[in-house]
């Protein structure tokens, strides 16, 4: 009798050494590996500062995969080993009767929300509102804390991709950052960019006086009032020199280049500014010389030296000849 109760207490304690084996195994984000290969390659290869966060503080998958308290946890490594018994057992159970059943059909897969991970669990919601980049409105953690994914892969929060532009295929984070506490200090462009004015020390707000969206960065902007002629002189160099050299009232008077040009390769009208001709035009009337040329710049070839080329007119003779002459080009 004896030896019969020594060998059930044997059978009892092994049996208990064998599941706390299984159930300590659980921890093991090796065991997940099994069905999760990719998420597991990501969780220890990561860069993603949700996943490094995560692995240095040596969080398993179990520890997230379930909810608050020890009934909870043990729910969920039970039906992780009823998953992975039936998962073993089915290529033998196939294969004796000649079926084909899945796991899916096997398992009520419902079950499975128990696994569901569960940010709310170590992180407090309260807390979380009261940075300084608001949560309050987002509706789920993955958006910009993407775990065991490819961060190629990722479209959303901190990880969308610009889909046009000069900054496409960068990420909102490489800019702004993944840093929450500090999401509202907007990057300066000279973190990635060099000032085309050659040792300028710029702020945002110059760049982003040409260059108008910063998701967008296009170079047809509408120019804001913080243009100076030298910034245009960056990419203008020839024609900066012309409007300083011939120093025009186009120069001295006009006091940046947006004044003419609102927009990237747009000019306004001459009589915006000007009277229609004026007493350099005496002696001549309007069909004098209209019947040859039809706009300001027919005479005055260069906006950046207006009278350059010009001849010296007196009389209305002359004006005609050199209109028939303006009007062949």
């Amino acid at each position: 009798m004896k030896k019969w109760l020594i060998l059930a207490l044997l059978l009892v304690a092994f049996s208990a050494y064998a599941s706390s084996v299984v159930l300590n195994g659980l921890e093991n984000p090796l065991f997940c590996a099994n069905c999760h290969a990719s998420e597991y390659k990501n969780y220890i290869t990561s860069v993603n500062s949700s996943d490094v966060a995560h692995k240095e503080k040596n969080i398993t998958c179990i520890e997230c995969h379930s909810t608050p308290g020890i009934t909870s946890s043990l729910a969920a490594k039970n039906l992780l080993i009823k998953a992975q018994l039936v998962n073993y057992s089915l290529v033998a159970f196939n294969r004796l009767l000649s079926s084909n059943f899945t796991l899916n059909e096997s398992i009520n897969v419902s079950d499975f929300s128990i696994l569901k991970a569960n940010c709310t669990k170590c992180h407090d919601i309260k807390k979380i509102e009261s940075l300084s980049f608001n949560h309050s409105n987002v509706s789920k953690c993955e958006k910009c804390h993407p775990l065991h994914k490819d961060q190629k892969l990722i479209e959303g929060g901190l990880w969308r991709r610009m889909g046009e532009g000069g900054h496409k295929n960068l990420t909102c984070g490489n800019c702004h950052g993944t840093d929450t506490t500090r999401l509202e200090e907007l990057p300066q462009c000279t973190k990635c960019h060099i000032p085309h004015l050659k040792g300028a020390q710029w702020d945002r707000s110059i760049c982003l006086g040409c260059h108008s969206d910063p998701h967008l960065p296009i170079k047809n902007a509408v120019f804001k009032g913080n243009i100076t002629k030298e910034m245009c002189a960056a990419c203008h160099e020839n024609i900066y020199q012309t409007l300083t050299e011939y120093n025009s009232k186009h120069n001295y008077i006009v006091p940046a280049c947006i004044n003419c040009h609102p927009k990237h390769k747009i000019a306004i009208n001459c009589r915006s500014c000007h009277m229609s001709h004026g007493i350099s035009h005496s002696g001549s009337n309007c069909s004098s010389c209209h019947g040859y040329v039809k706009g300001c710049m027919d005479c005055h070839t260069n906006p950046h030296a207006p009278l350059s080329g010009l001849p010296l007119i007196t009389g209305r003779d002359q004006w005609t000849e050199y209109a028939k002459q303006a009007g062949k080009k």
